[in-house]
Formats: structure tokens, C-alpha cells, sequence
């Protein structure tokens, strides 16, 4: 968190002192100087903080403490027929419930891009190649009460995607796009190797012997080919409201093909004044090969055969409001 604080505040730092520059530019000169507008490098950093306590409320509710951070950066250069489209996308929060002595995450993401365009056909279609990362900062835990119950379920890089694309980019508008990728690559990674033992976000699992000690430890990458479509939405909707949408869409051509990866993330923010916003964060996921697990008999342990469901539609929404500096 402390790494995500610092890397915020050098780029804002950064920004304010690009802007002034120490010396005063001579008039003879300043016909002859041009600023480069072949760079647009729109950001948000935001920081939000919520505290609910009761004294003998009567109407119930739980005591609690919440903390979110927001930093996203997305420069994209233009110039002439070349296009390069980048995104940093960072997300951590945490919340301390009631008397629990724990803080829990509540929003946890590391979403890197890097993509180029050429002009092909038309003015509204490009050729296009995509790199993008995606994964979180710390481990996430199940719990029985105030307690940690087993090792992590997740960690950085556990799991850690990395996807790779190459097809056509149809954009009619500057605020709307949507990628075709019928040559796409998905590498995912699992570094913990008890989560890669498990067979964890579909990486290949152990082999044990008939007193399940373990022959062969599983495989932490897995790799996957595949076709790709993805959806992007980023507009002032109405005044100081923006909406910044990404739907990404993957399908294995060499395993159960029908089933389709989805990631659909949504943040709506409203700018209140230079320095305060409210934002609203959604996020939905759905991978077949994730395994969701559910403790239906409630003893936190997740080891009965009833409590393994399969794969399951993961939905988060968060709401927050406080500082928030964009640029």
C-alpha cells in the first residue's frame, strides 16, 4: 500500500513541475516553441475513508472502518497514423469490521496495458497488438470470526494474468472501441504452490498417491490460445459524471471453446469540486476454470465435498466518496 502511496504521489509531483517550468522563455523564441500535443495523459488519484460507529442504536448495524485508494493513469500518443494506448489502473482497500482486530481487503487490483494502432482500411479501423497484465497487491484470506482460517487463497501473482492479442480495432468515436482478436494468448500464473498443488484458477494440479502424499507438485503457468473481443466505453456522460467501461471477452480454442472468460469492470465518478469525488466501482467476473468454493455448513474450514460448487459468476460493487485529484 505504502508502494502505491509513493508511486501517486512522484507522478503527481512529476506532473506539477513538467508544468513549470524555472526559467522564463525569451519572447524571440517562444513564436519558434510548440508544445508536443502527440501526448493526452488524463489521470485520477483519489483517497477515501468511511466510519460507521454505534452506541446502543437500536435499529442494529455493526461498527466499521473502511479505506480505499484509486490511481489510474492512461497516456495515449497519437501522431499521424500511429496510435499507442497505454493504462495503469491500480485499486486497494480495506475495511475493519465491528471488533474484529483484522482488516480485510475489500477492493484489490493491478490492472497494466500497453497497446499500438495503425490506421488501416478506414479512418474508423486499425491494426492492432495488446499486452496486458492483470493481478492484485496482497494475499486474500477466508475467515471464521476474528480469525484467519487456512493459508491464502490468493496472493500477487497468484493469480497473475498476462494476455497478449494481435487483430483489428473498430473505433467510430474517441470514447468507444471494441478489439476483434482471433490470434489471442492467455498465460496464467499461480506462484503460491499450495494454490498451484490445489489446481487453482485452472493451472494443472498435483499428483498424489493413494495416501495423498504428493508425486508430482502441480504447475504454476498455464498457457491458452484463443480468440478475444473486448469493449471499451471512457466519456463525460453528463457533467463532471464519467463513466469508464472495459469488457473483455476470451474463449480457448483448445478447451471447451463455448465457455467464455468474462471481465467486465465499471467505474462511475462524480466530481464534486476541484478536490473531492464520489465514485461508484463494479466489477464482474466469470472463468470456468476458477473453482468457487462455499462453506455451507459455516465451520470455515471449506474441506467438505458439499462445499465445492464449480465455477461461479463473482460480482463486487464499492462505493466511495472523498479526496480526489485528477490531471
Amino acid at each position: 500500500m505504502k508502494f502505491f502511496y509513493s508511486l501517486a504521489l512522484l507522478f503527481i509531483f512529476a506532473k506539477i513541475t513538467a508544468q513549470a517550468p524555472l526559467v522564463q522563455m525569451p519572447d524571440s523564441l517562444k513564436k519558434h516553441h510548440r508544445r508536443d500535443t502527440s501526448w493526452k495523459t488524463p489521470g485520477l488519484f483519489s483517497i477515501s475513508a468511511s466510519q460507521t460507529s454505534l452506541s446502543n442504536w437500536q435499529g442494529g448495524g455493526t461498527d466499521n472502518l473502511s479505506v480505499i485508494s484509486i490511481f489510474k493513469f492512461d497516456p495515449v500518443y497519437k501522431k499521424g497514423n500511429h496510435e499507442w494506448i497505454n493504462k495503469i489502473d491500480l485499486k486497494y482497500g480495506v475495511i475493519k469490521p465491528g471488533d474484529f482486530r483484522l482488516y480485510r481487503k475489500n477492493v484489490d487490483q493491478i490492472f497494466l496495458l500497453t497497446k499500438y494502432n495503425r490506421n488501416a482500411f478506414s479512418k474508423y479501423w486499425f491494426y492492432t497488438t495488446q499486452a496486458d497484465f492483470r493481478s492484485q497487491f496482497a494475499p486474500g484470506y477466508n475467515y471464521s470470526g476474528d480469525s484467519i482460517v487456512g493459508r491464502a487463497t490468493s496472493d500477487f501473482m497468484s493469480p497473475g494474468y498476462i494476455q497478449l492479442l494481435v487483430g483489428l480495432d473498430f473505433r467510430p468515436k474517441d470514447y468507444f472501441s471494441v478489439t476483434f482478436a482471433p490470434l489471442a494468448g492467455k498465460i496464467t500464473v499461480v506462484n503460491r504452490q499450495h494454490l498451484a498443488d490445489e489446481g487453482a484458477y485452472g493451472v494443472d494440479k498435483a499428483v498424489v498417491d493413494d495416501k495423498g502424499q504428493i508425486i508430482t507438485h502441480g504447475k504454476k503457468i498455464r498457457y491458452e490460445f484463443g480468440g478475444r473481443v473486448i469493449v471499451k466505453f471512457k466519456k463525460e456522460i453528463s457533467k463532471n459524471v464519467n463513466l469508464d467501461s472495459y469488457l473483455d471477452l476470451f474463449s480457448n480454442y483448445m478447451h471447451n471453446p463455448g465457455n467464455i472468460d468474462v471481465v467486465f469492470n465499471n467505474m462511475l465518478t462524480f466530481k464534486i469540486n476541484k478536490y473531492f469525488n464520489a465514485s461508484i466501482i463494479s466489477q464482474i467476473l466469470y472463468d470456468d476454470d476458477i473453482i468457487t468454493k462455499r462453506d455451507w455448513n459455516h465451520d470455515g474450514l471449506y474441506d467438505n465435498p458439499s462445499d465445492i460448487n464449480g465455477p461461479r459468476l463473482q460480482a463486487l460493487t464499492t462505493i466511495s466518496f472523498g479526496f480526489g485529484f485528477t490531471f
